[in-house]
């Protein structure tokens, strides 16, 4: 996989998990377009309100639907890594992009204080910093790579965010989760039974 026009720091934080799925041989960055990639951007003619975004990846490529991916598409090398073992904790991530302006999360935090002992914040850390100011919450901020953050989602007790590469992470894994979903993007939803939209 070659991954180009992308800022070289995410991409290395990205690089791990991508390296570690069975089916990557290698992963490279360029500043520049191959000339023989596959447009992974076809997906757009057929992402909109109510389609499911996995499924307009299949059709964006020309491959026929399998319903196997609804059980994740992800996989974790083991052994299983715990970054912190013996704590019951739950995952945030909010970032500015596909965020309801109206949806108060303070709720929402309150909820997950009631099935964890910890919430921790991933993303960037004014990210976490704008969260705790604007929704007078206190979750530890975390800094971790994607495949580092890939297990810290898998070993919680619940993910809750907005549609993010961090909530993907966790539709990826086949895991129950929680997301907030911006106004007029019903599309970042996989609209199945492991996901509870939170601001409904």
């Amino acid at each position: 996989m070659i991954i180009h026009s992308y800022d070289k720091q995410r991409y290395e934080a990205v690089k791990p998990l991508i390296e570690s799925q069975p089916y990557i041989t290698s992963v490279e960055w360029s500043d520049t377009k191959p000339t023989n990639a596959i447009d992974l951007d076809g997906f757009r003619a057929h992402a909109g309100h109510h389609n499911n975004l996995v499924e307009a990846h299949f059709l964006g490529q020309g491959i026929s639907i399998d319903h196997t991916w609804r059980g994740g598409w992800l996989t974790l090398p083991e052994p299983n890594i715990e970054l912190f073992p013996g704590i019951k904790y739950s995952v945030i991530n909010r970032t500015a992009n596909y965020a309801d302006p109206n949806f108060n999360w303070a709720n929402e935090v309150d909820y997950l204080k009631s099935i964890s002992d910890e919430i921790y914040f991933i993303g960037y850390e004014s990210e976490c910093i704008a969260f705790n100011e604007k929704f007078n919450t206190n979750v530890q901020f975390v800094d971790l790579n994607f495949l580092e953050g890939a297990y810290l989602i898998k070993n919680a007790v619940m993910f809750s965010g907005c549609y993010s590469a961090w909530s993907t992470i966790a539709m990826g894994l086949g895991l129950t989760y929680r997301i907030e979903q911006a106004p007029g993007h019903t599309c970042s939803s996989l609209l199945m039974p492991r996901e509870t939209i939170i601001n409904e």
